[in-house]
């Protein structure tokens, strides 16, 4: 007499003479009942028995606070069928089915999650201040009769539920949970698209039953509850209302004894494992979702699409490329003699190597676009841009004929640079006179430091005196174009 003793304890906080009387014509009815195998919704949706203080949801289904839903749906699934009072003959079997179904009616609705988070159980007693008052409904205390029935009959199974009366995912027009997968993609692979298979484990219908939860060759009998019609009408406080019915969730249908399926005890769903294959279009970006439509979990109960699956995308950063939006961006360093003189250098892009030309006098920091080189635009034709961000490589060392030709363009750029960076005269430091004045150590760093700056100036003196001759060639052209012209003209 779960059901009689169910309506009880969550019409009692309740003084209403019209809802006792309809209390006691539903439960009259589900006296008939007690022997039947009814549908999982019958469980899924009864309250508690009695007025015990009430055990944390948390603690029921063995989750954490921070628990998302999936998690929360797995556990409750988990318990759900292990302690299904038709399969657990224990004697508190049933007690705890009704505890856990409790828990999952709580935390698996966003709003009354919150709601128990912040005030506990009493937010949901008929006399809690924490409780959505319904202003004008007779003898309810402010109540909303809406609010009453959907805590009755329950309001589903998270947020996709549906169907008729606010069965929420158990009748025909039930809707299945989405399911979210992450995965994680390498720069290029986003970049340029790719395939991955993923494994997912989702609630399909039975094989053997067909969802049915029946046995082969079994049938499905009358609710004795709504009489087949899947639904119950109220009068409460002059309200007539209709709801599914709470027994057999819409169905009309309840399963006789012993005639439920052994491979799913009777809920006509399992988990099962898939493998499924995703193309990954190129162009998507980190934390961007892939959805796989109807392969999502089944509904718990009764017919209806599949939820959805949402593969959520983690892509890993590159070592040489950085994206904003569809625009790539890189950093290349380029030679000081082409820096200066220009020329050509090859960088990397998605699609492989390049030439890029260096202007002449290119400046470090300097960005030189290469259009339609970047990352396929998702929403939108074409590509994006490629910006290279030059930095001008300066050598380390240089050797002496390097060093003589960049002293050479420092005298042509600054007449002062030789007398201004000249070597102090010899003469002048005292201890040069005592030449057993100086020790071995320095000695040895005055070798080093002459050693490294000879090596220091061929680079920039081959760079620069290729500068040097090219302005002395011009020059000289120029003098000789001159010379022409005079001779012509005598």
């Amino acid at each position: 007499m779960a059901f009689r003793v169910t309506l009880a304890s969550r019409l009692a906080p309740i003084s209403s003479p019209t809802l006792a009387a309809s209390h006691r014509l539903l439960s009259t009815a589900a006296l008939k009942s007690e022997s039947y195998h009814l549908p999982l919704q019958h469980a899924l949706k009864s309250p508690s028995r009695s007025q015990a203080p009430k055990k944390d949801p948390y603690e029921v289904l063995s989750v954490p606070k921070n628990a998302s839903q999936s998690d929360i749906k797995k556990a409750y699934y988990a318990l759900a069928k292990k302690y299904h009072p038709d399969t657990n003959k224990e004697s508190d079997a049933r007690e705890k089915f009704v505890q856990i179904q409790e828990a999952y009616q709580i935390l698996s609705d966003d709003q009354k999650r919150a709601r128990y988070d912040k005030f506990g159980h009493s937010t949901f007693d008929g006399d809690s201040p924490h409780r959505n008052a319904g202003g004008g409904f007779p003898g309810g205390g402010g109540f909303d009769p809406n609010e009453i029935f959907s805590s009755f009959f329950g309001a589903g199974f998270g947020p996709r539920a549906g169907g008729a009366g606010g069965a929420g995912g158990m009748g025909a027009g039930g809707i299945g949970e989405d399911i979210q997968k992450p995965i994680t993609l390498t720069f290029m692979e986003a970049a340029k698209g790719t395939t991955k298979n993923i494994t997912v484990n989702s609630i399909v219908n039975c094989q053997p039953c067909g969802g049915t939860g029946l046995k082969m060759g079994k049938q499905k009998e009358r609710c004795p509850v709504c009489r087949g019609s899947g639904s119950q009408n109220i009068i409460m406080g002059g309200f007539n209302l209709s709801t599914t019915c709470q027994a057999c969730g819409g169905i009309g249908a309840a399963i006789p004894p012993d005639a439920g399926c052994p491979t799913c005890d009777g809920a006509g769903r399992v988990e099962k494992s898939k493998t499924l294959q995703i193309n990954v279009p190129p162009g998507l970006d980190n934390n961007a979702r892939i959805r796989l439509a109807e392969e999502g979990d089944a509904p718990l109960i009764g017919k209806g699409r599949n939820g959805d699956l949402f593969v959520l995308l983690n892509i890993l950063p590159s070592k040489t490329f950085r994206r904003q939006d569809s625009d790539v961006f890189i950093d290349a360093t380029v030679p000081f003699h082409l820096a200066m003189l220009g020329g050509h250098i090859r960088v990397p892009t998605i699609d492989g190597d390049v030439e890029l030309k260096v202007p002449e006098g290119a400046q470090p920091g300097d960005n030189i676009i290469l259009r339609n080189r970047g990352i396929q635009k998702h929403r939108g034709q074409g590509k994006g841009d490629q910006i290279v961000t030059l930095k001008v490589g300066l050598p380390r060392t240089l050797t002496d004929e390097q060093r003589r030709i960049l002293l050479k363009y420092a005298e042509l750029v600054d007449p002062n640079y030789r007398s201004s960076s000249s070597a102090p005269n010899p003469a002048d430091n005292p201890s040069s006179h005592n030449p057993s004045s100086s020790s071995p150590d320095a000695n040895t760093t005055d070798n080093t430091h002459s050693a490294k700056s000879e090596d220091k100036g061929g680079f920039f003196e081959n760079a620069f005196g290729k500068l040097k001759d090219r302005i002395n060639h011009a020059r000289h052209n120029d003098e000789e174009e001159d010379k022409k012209k005079q001779g012509q003209a005598s």
